[in-house]
């Protein structure tokens, strides 16, 4: 496999690369959430009581709970989708996550290609010009991001080396694919039915739906099971399914193979801790059945999810990016 920095990769390079992963995978991930809450709105799913709370796990499911109530305190009118979309004020909007990916990629111009380059830096002056999000743009803005953010990947894997810096924009991407994916299937959790009866009703098949449109799950779930949709089915498919590209186990996989992949120059006391941590959840998940989660409480075991996630992300800063050499670099989460 080739090499781009002889031993090892920088890491500020390797960390700042894997971060430009982990941005844009947030930015997408997020459009096609508030793209998809958008059209089910219009649907009509719950009304707008509904759709207010639904907005609410949106933001709950971004990190950016905290940050809306105080921006929601200084201008009580402000709608969720514009503070989650387009606000400077909340770190984890779409735009903010997008400057912050074309600033990483910034300092690493000179290992992510022109093409790609050029398509973030026309993204990020695409939303710079925006100054408030009307609220019948939405749908066509957050599909326009979410298109342009696929082809910023698409130019990635057709542009860019198949080399070391390539391995850690993987890392970056599946980790924080898993993550989103988890906090996605929370948001489920979140929204309380008003009635244990509409349990396996419209209201919560329309739900499920939902969320499984939210990561582009729909199609497959309805050619690998025709029966119902249910919690349990959609749970089971989004935890546990070996071939489906945003499912925990899928990613983890992959996390997995591409960290030895970044990591097969690294002295193996530096790389042991974060990959350790990758092999004991990929153990576990594929051990695990749905059954037992939904048994163990499904809240509990994706906000336990969303620990290991962040210890192999502790792990893989403390023990690569601070330990090899040039590690004084500072990449915001």
């Amino acid at each position: 496999m080739a090499r781009t920095e002889g031993c090892a990769m920088l890491s500020r390079v390797a960390e700042n690369l894997y971060w430009l992963g982990r941005y844009l995978e947030r930015a997408e991930n997020m459009a096609r959430m508030a793209h998809v809450e958008y059209l089910t709105s219009v649907e009509g799913g719950g009304g707008p009581e509904q759709s207010g709370s639904t907005w609410d796990a949106l933001i709950a499911a971004s990190g950016a709970r905290q940050a809306y109530f105080t921006a929601r305190e200084a201008e009580p009118e402000r709608a969720p989708a514009d503070f989650l979309v387009l606000g400077w004020d909340n770190p984890n909007s779409i735009r903010s996550t997008l400057a912050q990916a074309r600033n990483v990629a910034r300092t690493v111009r000179g290992h992510v290609s022109r093409e790609v380059w050029e398509e973030l830096n026309q993204l990020h002056l695409y939303l710079s010009r925006r100054e408030t999000l009307v609220e019948s743009d939405l749908f066509d803005l957050c599909g326009e991001i979410k298109r342009r953010i696929e082809t910023v990947f698409g130019l990635y894997d057709n542009t860019v080396l198949f080399d070391e810096g390539r391995d850690w924009f993987r890392c970056g991407l599946y980790l924080e694919r898993a993550d989103m994916t988890t906090r996605v299937l929370d948001t489920k959790y979140h929204l309380l039915l008003p009635e244990a009866s509409e349990v396996g009703g419209p209201l919560d098949r329309f739900q499920w739906t939902a969320i499984l449109k939210s990561v582009s799950a729909w199609e497959a779930f309805r050619k690998t099971d025709i029966a119902e949709i249910s919690g349990r089915r959609v749970a089971g498919m989004l935890l546990f399914r070996p071939d489906f590209p945003r499912s925990i186990l899928f990613c983890t996989r992959a996390l997995l193979r591409h960290y030895r992949n970044a990591t097969v120059d690294t002295p193996r006391a530096q790389c042991v801790h974060a990959e350790r941590e990758i092999v004991l959840l990929e153990m576990d998940l594929a051990a695990l059945t749905v059954e037992e989660v939904i048994a163990g409480g499904l809240h509990e075991f994706l906000d336990g999810l969303q620990t290991r996630f962040g210890a192999i992300d502790h792990a893989t800063t403390e023990h690569i990016f601070r330990a090899l050499p040039d590690g004084a670099s500072a990449v915001p989460a």
